[in-house]
């Protein structure tokens, strides 16, 4: 009886053993960091909202389309740097965080600023870029928009969630926001007197501007209170990730300004 009673318990001990050895086997690919499981796929998702020239842009080059931009050749460089090939979402800005937030993406590389909202819901990488904001108005309304006391309560256009519609809410908490998703609207908005203004950084405004010569950039202009455009990671993202974007944005900062002088030649 007590050979028998030893026979099943050294059974069950062996069958707990071989599950458990199973089971650990199989979760391994679970502690795979950020990094590896990018490397794993082959493939970096990047989200960005392709229209805000020079930055990420769509372009159209013998009836086809491409898409362009600062913000992509430094995307080229990341993904180099990781050793996969690249894969660009593009969406309207206000949809790039929940994306991230839900896996569609690997991290997003659109001109984005970590504001402490943001970081809440991403982790970020060191600032590789940081322009400043300029008001934009019709040229024939240009002498009237010499002061900041003009836009007090003017209906002023914004990049949805971006950093210049912070900058408006907190210089001009009286003015009448509208909010769009492409730069191009604001510029429509402006010109067919949907709105008064619209705040844009300096190299959009110029490019806005070429396509719009009935608008014209007025001389008030305003930091912003972050620091940056930086790039986005899921909340949590593992340190060799980290490590590896902040290394090409380190190798590659220096670049950055010649490539958006590069891109501007692109945009029509």
């Amino acid at each position: 009886m007590g050979k028998r009673v030893f026979k099943i318990i050294s059974g069950l001990s062996f069958a707990f053993v071989l599950i458990f050895s199973l089971t650990a086997c199989g979760s391994s690919g679970d502690k795979q960091t950020s990094l590896e499981k990018i490397k794993s796929k082959g493939t970096l998702v990047v989200g960005l909202s392709a229209a805000t020239p020079p930055y990420e842009f769509h372009y159209s080059n013998n009836g086809k389309n491409e898409l362009k931009g600062a913000d992509l050749e430094l995307v080229k460089r990341i993904a180099k740097q990781i050793g996969v090939k690249y894969q660009i979402k593009d969406m309207d800005f206000d949809g790039l965080l929940p994306a991230l937030q839900s896996g569609k993406i690997d991290m997003i590389v659109s001109a984005m600023s970590p504001t402490p909202e943001r970081e809440k819901a991403a982790d970020f990488s060191k600032v590789y870029y940081k322009s400043t904001n300029v008001f934009v108005v019709r040229k024939n309304e240009l002498s009237k928009y010499e002061k900041p006391s003009a836009l007090k309560n003017a209906t002023v256009a914004t990049i949805n969630s971006s950093t210049q519609q912070a900058v408006t809410e907190k210089y001009f908490p009286k003015a009448h926001l509208k909010l769009f998703g492409k730069s191009n609207d604001l510029a429509l908005a402006v010109a067919n007197e949907k709105a008064d203004a619209m705040l844009v950084d300096v190299p959009t405004a110029a490019l806005l501007i070429k396509a719009n010569p009935s608008l014209a950039q007025t001389k008030l202009q305003y930091n912003d209170d972050t620091a940056g455009a930086a790039i986005a990671m899921p909340n949590q993202s593992s340190k060799d990730l980290k490590n590896t974007v902040n290394s090409a944005i380190t190798k590659y900062k220096g670049q950055y300004d010649k490539w958006i002088l590069e891109q501007v030649k692109y945009v029509k």
